[in-house]
């Protein structure tokens, strides 16, 4: 696609249209001249070639699975790396989980559930089944999205070898730009090196959240003197036998 449809289509990349940013850029909901939208991930700079961008382009977009988000096409332009998805018109876990809806209503246990279910099923797939198989890197919340059904898509999948050329798919080097705080599993600090164990701790603070309806940096049920995160806050309630008072309390009585 050209540069100038996809700005024309997010507004010249308005703050408006923001869907979600982290450390591989800004995504971006963009609409076309005859109403089709999409969704444009406009990344930071990376270290490649065009011709290795385009290589990159072609094997991700061969990546494909009912729970990820589907990747439809790039754009190289000047500095400019583009990269355009199917557009997932319910927005983020981390919104819909964190957000009270309109009508007061927070998400219900079964659709948590289902969510839970289907992101483990993408994540196992990337791990184990994909071609090659790739470690994500920056699992959060943020990157699960969701469809007209409800249906989670994992984004960004891949996106961490694309910003750093020297990673490869199965041990990567962290560097500082992925991993969202309060997901990052511990031995990160200490390897600098990332697996698919990593991504499996992360999965495991998401799935936390979905339980708690708390956020992985800030609790809001632990005491004000509290100063840590959601994990070192379940990890206090399991040491004291009071793993209950962690569930969310608008869950109470409807099947958790």
């Amino acid at each position: 696609m050209r540069l100038s449809d996809l700005m024309k289509a997010t507004s010249n990349f308005s703050k408006n249209n923001i869907i979600g940013s982290g450390g591989t850029g800004t995504m971006y909901k963009a609409v076309l001249v005859d109403g089709t939208s999409l969704m444009v991930k406009r990344l930071q700079d990376t270290q490649h070639s065009e011709k290795e961008f385009a290589s990159e382009m072609a094997t991700l977009g061969n990546v494909k699975n009912r729970n990820l988000v589907p990747l439809l096409g790039f754009c190289m332009a000047k500095r400019e790396r583009l990269l355009v998805y199917k557009y997932m018109p319910n927005g983020t876990l981390h919104d819909k989980l964190h957000f009270v809806g309109d009508d007061g209503t927070s998400m219900e246990w079964p659709m948590r559930l289902k969510i839970g279910i289907g992101a483990a099923k993408g994540f196992a797939w990337l791990h184990h089944s994909c071609n090659p198989r790739i470690i994500h890197r920056n699992v959060s919340s943020k990157c699960i999205l969701l469809d007209a059904n409800f249906e989670p898509k994992i984004s960004d999948f891949g996106l961490a070898r694309l910003m750093n050329p020297i990673d490869t798919h199965l041990s990567t080097f962290v560097n500082g730009e992925f991993g969202d705080l309060g997901y990052v599993a511990p031995e990160y600090a200490r390897t600098l090196v990332a697996t698919p164990k990593g991504d499996v701790y992360s999965f495991g603070v998401v799935l936390l959240e979905l339980v708690t309806g708390e956020r992985s940096t800030y609790v809001s049920k632990a005491p004000e003197s509290f100063k840590g995160n959601l994990v070192k806050w379940i990890t206090e309630l399991s040491s004291n036998s009071k793993l209950q008072d962690a569930i969310d309390k608008s869950l109470a009585n409807k099947g958790i």
